[in-house]
């Protein structure tokens, strides 16, 4: 704690940082930035050094507007929740892989906070549903994990923890709280066993899962 790192030092306020992100594998940094409608990600190694800026599709394109929320998944993939209006996913390289823009295909999202969990399936909340929304790692959708409820209210932030397999949610700033949800066992991040419902959904079963740990159709139990 008696050593501190600068990773970026506004000296011109053409480009702003936004969200932040802290690789346990690597160790780098990522960095969300934004300015007048363009955005991009920074990486920076442990002293601080620029290693790589990921900006442009292989178009040449923007990839970004503004990086609101941004995280990694078990692959290395960056994945970005992006205020126009997509989860913007590229490989560690800087590839773009896919932009997933919500479910069905051509409904609108507005995504705020991201994560991924042991299985490598990213979480976003969206506000336009109020839900947390589960796709794989290739951007298939798979689940509405929670839809707005007296509980919860709006989910605005979410976290999860590799530790307990616990996603902590926070809600909008009417809601001022805080809680946590279990939907995925210690085997199930072991084994990585899980089936397809019928709709779309998807409930984890292993031999020890107690019905009261299984994830519901739209909702997620204590």
């Amino acid at each position: 704690m008696k050593t501190t790192t600068t990773f970026i030092e506004r000296t011109d306020s053409t480009w702003r940082p936004r969200c932040v992100y802290w690789s346990p594998s690597t160790g780098d940094l990522l960095v969300g930035m934004y300015t007048i409608d363009t955005g991009k990600v920074t990486r920076y190694n442990q002293s601080g050094q620029l290693t790589q800026t990921i900006q442009y599709h292989n178009t040449g394109r923007g990839l970004y507007s503004i990086p609101r929320y941004i995280t990694e998944n078990n692959n290395g993939d960056v994945v970005v929740s992006d205020l126009s209006g997509a989860v913007v996913v590229t490989e560690r390289g800087g590839r773009h892989r896919f932009s997933y823009t919500g479910h069905p295909s051509g409904s609108r999202l507005v995504p705020l906070g991201i994560c991924t969990d042991a299985l490598s399936h990213i979480l976003v909340c969206d506000v336009i549903t109020h839900t947390v929304q589960m796709i794989n790692k290739d951007g298939q959708f798979l689940s509405h994990l929670l839809t707005k409820s007296q509980e919860m209210g709006e989910s605005w932030s979410l976290r999860y923890d590799v530790n307990t397999h616990r996603l902590w949610v926070g809600s909008g700033s009417r809601d001022n709280k805080v809680c946590v949800y279990r939907y995925i066992t210690r085997q199930d991040a072991l084994t990585d066993e899980h089936r397809p419902l019928p709709d779309g959904d998807t409930r984890y079963t292993t031999p020890r899962q107690n019905k009261s740990h299984q994830l519901n159709e739209n909702k997620l139990l204590f």
